[in-house]
């Protein structure tokens, strides 16, 4: 087997071959331009290709528009849509927009919590939560669906959009990831408390999440061993530094696109199990024989690859609602799922690499800074310099050297008192 990466080709076959790449990738993740079939005659060729359309002027990435419509869609199917294997799967998700502050990542979070509040007795969670209200808000969220065969389907769902992660959570917090970790699989939940003799049993209880975070403060608030838990191997991670650069005195301001509402409440009245053709399973098996490859190879992301199945199968079902009312799962969602999930797994690793600044790192480069401005500069002068910016003086030392030693500065010459001077390389 050559390379790491699917060909655009081998994808559509189900199979692995030669180097993916980026444009292939962007080509396979688009949507299919399939007619749509069922009861509700839609008026959009594809809901998440109309959403990115509609937030071209937003100056965010596209990446995340894209995202924020997956998410959209997975959130009002609720749990009215399941595969079922060994056991059932519904399409909810948790998404989290991740990339430096100022790129506009709430723009398009908040452009989805527009289209959401659009449908009928669409259940939102606060934007700050504890377990015990999350819990609460959950036993509020109670449905039951009646055109579905007897016995009627009673279910617990919740969507949270909180366009930044710590006013969701303001630290890590046990109990509320476990909650957040159950409330994913949408399975029974109950809650026991000998004080006030509290019982409480919740029915089928799911959740979607929509957020955004910057990586440093997704470093911070996710310690290492957070990485190996449940919770993480079920978020996917939208990574992007890009920013569309928009005229926005030159762009007029857009309504809420009435094709668009009309969709998604066609879409959010969609109920049953989805079937599937020969060839999309046919395709799924193949990548599993394949070791599901491409898969991320970033130590942290290791327990988010054994979750990649799942996922698969979550994107295939909002493809499919994407084209259309069938309920089936055809090749071509297989196709436009993978594309979906390579395109974002790209990404995911600079999340470490740009959220991984130490207060030394940071101290380096201010050093730096302060070397390149003064053009050279005596050690004595940086150890003053640095005094104010690294916690311990005796680190002081230590930090020129490794900034010697990595090539950032370099030695230029002695003064006459024999002490160093050093420049910028």
């Amino acid at each position: 087997m050559e390379g790491n990466f699917l060909s655009l080709t081998e994808l559509r076959q189900g199979g692995i071959s030669e180097p993916m790449t980026r444009r292939e990738i962007q080509m396979a993740s688009r949507s299919t331009k399939v007619a749509t079939n069922g009861s509700g005659a839609r008026k959009c060729t594809s809901w998440i290709e109309s959403f990115i359309a509609y937030t071209d002027n937003l100056e965010a990435s596209p990446l995340w528009c894209k995202w924020c419509a997956i998410t959209c869609l997975a959130a009002a199917l609720e749990q009215k849509v399941w595969t079922t294997t060994s056991s059932p799967l519904y399409p909810n998700v948790y998404t989290f927009l991740v990339g430096d502050a100022g790129l506009g990542k709430s723009r398009p979070i908040n452009a989805a919590h527009s289209f959401l509040r659009e449908l009928d007795d669409f259940k939102f969670g606060a934007t700050s939560m504890t377990m015990a209200s999350l819990v609460d808000h959950m036993q509020e969220a109670k449905k039951i669906i009646v055109q579905l065969p007897d016995p009627a389907l009673e279910y617990h769902t919740l969507t949270i959009v909180a366009d930044e992660l710590s006013a969701f959570m303001h630290e890590y917090d046990n109990g509320l990831i476990a909650g957040l970790t159950k409330f994913y699989d949408c399975s029974e939940y109950s809650q026991g408390r000998r004080v006030g003799d509290i019982r409480i049993k919740i029915e089928r209880p799911q959740l979607t999440i929509l957020s955004g975070s910057t990586p440093s403060n997704l470093i911070h608030f996710l310690p290492d061993w957070a990485w190996e838990q449940g919770f993480t191997s079920r978020v996917f991670l939208i990574y992007s530094d890009d920013r569309p650069i928009i005229d926005v005195f030159a762009t007029k301001f857009r309504s809420m696109p009435t094709d668009m509402v009309h969709d998604l409440e066609i879409i959010s009245k969609i109920a049953g199990q989805f079937g599937w053709s020969e060839e999309w399973a046919r395709a799924m098996h193949n990548w599993k024989l394949a070791k599901f490859d491409p898969a991320p190879s970033h130590p942290k992301l290791k327990h988010y690859n054994s979750r990649r199945f799942a996922h698969m199968i979550k994107l295939s079902m909002i493809s499919s609602v994407d084209r259309g009312n069938s309920l089936s799962l055809e090749k071509a969602d297989f196709n436009r799922a993978l594309g979906w999930l390579i395109e974002a797994e790209l990404e995911m690793p600079k999340i470490f690499d740009s959220g991984a600044g130490s207060e030394d790192n940071k101290a380096i480069d201010e050093i730096l800074h302060f070397i390149q401005a003064s053009g050279e500069v005596s050690e004595a002068r940086i150890v003053n310099f640095a005094r104010s910016r690294i916690r311990y003086a005796a680190n002081i030392p230590r930090i020129i050297a490794v900034m010697e030693q990595g090539g950032i500065i370099f030695n230029s010459s002695v003064d006459k008192l024999g002490l160093k001077l050093f420049k910028a390389s």
